[in-house]
């Protein structure tokens, strides 16, 4: 209806123009807009674009029919008033004011309205309108351009009919339609895609294993390891080609299997022989791990480990046979695990087996899936090598959004760790992901909490963005707080990404079909905001005491995180630095050795290919734990 109320001054012109006296169309039509403007302002409502620009385009149409002789109206006063229509679109599309975006603003929410991505989505619309608005003035300048005697009032005239009034209001149908039916078929189809993520999937209990067999055949594998720990897998007695298949079920009852195919030998070693087909192409010890991949038969998901994890090894060579199922963990034996208060959120803190005082520690941070649930298995790890470790929220888990977070909570949870008897808090290190590392890089750049041995910073961001929700950007407010204080932030320009949206809506329907996920990748917004970003929101890494080691992929497509990774390090210039870049790895980069297919969650992209994953995480699995270990490393003491 808002649409039809912006031109009912052209649909009275329109209807009248070629009825009656030209003088007398415009006239209405100057006090059908000038009438339109005073209603509104009566409402209180503030004047469109829309409709400031008609009743000035009418009243200079108004001005030239009273000084035109009316034979040269009759063959272009239909450019004139179209041309005069596109105008005051592109006039709003000029001042940042494009006239759809006056009519959607009171169909949503006032933060819907404010988002970068309602305005690209009005805009383009805009832009669509005038490109339709261009057609309709060029159509109509064909008659008196082709035939000078062409006017609006031929009857019998076909150049006339079409190009006067049939064509161009064709067109005006067009986008009439358009206008009309895209919002509800772009909210419709991307709830059907939200609703694909909308319900978390609950944990499954996984079934029991099949009975080890030995038929023939013999394997060896670790019967019970660490993720982080080696793996690898011998089958003996395979005198023909033989078939290795590995399977575990994931946290949420999904079944993950990998398959290779290996020439025949009495002992086929997948560490040192490669196989001839199947699901990976080297040889690799912990191919059989990673290389697994999701089921087929349902949208698949980011691998999540139960604990423990369970791996049956089936192998078969002709008529002989062998099942065995393995144990993977997370922690080493006597690795205690406490839940804790960090600031009136719960964490958990790992301790070493062999206890102790005196240790080194690390704090382990989250990006943002919120809670401290996700750094679980990273404190496990760092705990069965000897650091006291704590998987620390900075974040409610599933918060609506991350806005206005204070950047003490960081604070909070070093000093409880520092605080601990078992600490000696100049040992102290921290690690963090993604928008965790964002704002732990910020809340030590800050001087919030106690001095840190060294930080390793895994997808960081070298900014401080924009508060980020699950339907994107919260218009004009801050990701962090500083006693209570916003910080500066990076605009986040989400309207880059709705092509995407469109792309997913409109394909997903055959995505549900196909058991493929909708993805969204997140990366062009995020680099779109640090092109356009005057540099109000740089993190000061430099006023960070102690070494970094930053860990980054070059395919993440969440967010550019090398080049802010770089970027960060480049104002430090500190050599005790370091910039671990992979290949062929994305934003989410794990330790210890698990199946790297499915690199999304939750409709997010992560990015890197599997084989590009599984190295860097494997060389994370030591890189890391070394590089915090030597800045944790006791001073000696003084003799």
């Amino acid at each position: 209806m808002g649409y039809v109320l912006g031109f009912l001054p052209w649909i009275v012109y329109w209807i009248l123009v070629g009825n009656v006296a030209f003088e007398l169309a415009i006239l209405v039509a100057v006090v059908v807009s000038a009438v339109g403007l005073l209603v509104g302002r009566l409402r209180h409502a503030p004047p469109k674009t829309l409709d400031v620009g008609t009743l000035a385009v009418f009243v200079v149409l108004a001005v030239v029919a009273f000084v035109v002789p009316d034979d040269v109206l009759e063959r272009w006063i239909q450019p004139l008033g179209n041309a005069g229509l596109l105008l005051v679109v592109l006039g709003g599309l000029a001042v940042r004011r494009p006239f759809v975006l006056d009519y959607a603003t009171a169909s949503v929410d006032a933060v819907t309205a404010r988002t970068d991505g309602f305005r690209a989505i009005t805009t383009a619309m805009t832009w669509l309108w005038a490109g339709l608005f261009a057609a309709m003035t060029l159509l109509s300048a064909i008659p008196p351009l082709v035939d000078g005697d062409a006017t609006l009032l031929d009857a019998d005239d076909t150049l006339s009919i079409l190009c006067y009034w049939v064509a161009p209001f064709a067109l005006m149908g067009i986008g009439g339609t358009i206008s009309g039916a895209f919002p509800p078929w772009f909210a419709a189809r991307s709830a059907q895609v939200d609703a694909r993520t909308a319900t978390p999937p609950t944990v499954a209990t996984p079934p029991a294993p099949a009975p080890d067999e030995a038929d023939g055949l013999a394997i060896e594998a670790p019967a019970d390891s660490r993720h982080d720990e080696p793996f690898g897998v011998v089958v003996r007695g395979a005198e023909r080609e033989v078939e290795l298949t590995t399977e575990g079920v994931d946290l949420v009852g999904r079944t993950w299997r990998a398959t290779a195919v290996f020439p025949g030998a009495d002992a086929v070693d997948v560490g040192t022989t490669a196989p001839s087909t199947g699901d990976w192409d080297a040889a690799d010890a912990g191919a059989p791990l990673w290389a697994m991949r999701a089921p087929g038969d349902t949208t698949p998901d980011l691998f999540l480990a139960g604990e423990p994890w369970r791996v049956t090894l089936t192998a078969r060579a002709g008529g002989r046979s062998a099942r065995r199922t393995v144990a993977r963990r997370a922690a080493a034996d006597g690795v205690a695990l406490t839940r804790v208060d960090v600031g009136g959120l719960p964490g958990t803190l790992a301790l070493p087996p062999d206890g102790g005082s005196g240790l080194p520690a690390v704090a382990c941070f989250g990006g943002s899936e919120g809670g401290s649930d996700s750094q679980l298995a990273h404190a496990a790890l760092l705990a069965s090598r000897g650091f006291v470790a704590l998987a620390a929220p900075w974040i409610p888990e599933a918060a609506p959004a991350i806005s206005d977070v204070p950047l003490e909570r960081f604070a909070i949870a070093l000093e409880l760790l520092a605080g601990h008897a078992a600490v000696a808090p100049t040992r102290l290190a921290a690690m963090a992901v993604s928008r965790g590392a964002e704002g732990l890089l910020a809340a030590v750049a800050a001087g919030l909490g106690p001095r840190l041995a060294g930080m390793v910073l895994v997808s960081p961001s070298s900014v401080t963005w924009q508060a980020v929700g699950g339907g994107g950007e919260v218009p004009d407010t801050a990701s962090w707080t500083r006693a209570g204080t916003p910080l500066p932030w990076t605009r986040l320009p989400t309207g880059v990404l709705v092509p995407q949206l469109i792309r997913n809506d409109w394909h997903v329907h055959r995505d549900v079909a196909a058991h493929r996920p909708s993805l969204l990748r997140l990366r062009p917004a995020y680099e779109a905001g640090l092109a356009r970003d005057p540099g109000t929101a740089v993190i000061p890494s430099e006023d960070v005491p102690c070494p970094l080691l930053c860990v980054t992929g070059d395919d993440d497509q969440l967010w550019p995180s090398g080049p802010m990774a770089d970027a960060l390090l480049a104002r430090r210039a500190r050599a005790d630095d370091q910039h671990r870049h992979y290949a062929g790895a994305g934003h989410l980069i794990r330790l210890g050795t698990l199946p790297t297919d499915a690199a999304w969650n939750g409709g997010i992209a992560f990015g890197g290919t599997r084989a590009g994953l599984a190295a860097a995480q494997h060389d994370v699995t030591e890189r890391v734990p070394a590089f915090l270990e030597r800045v944790t490393a006791a001073a000696p003491v003084p003799t």
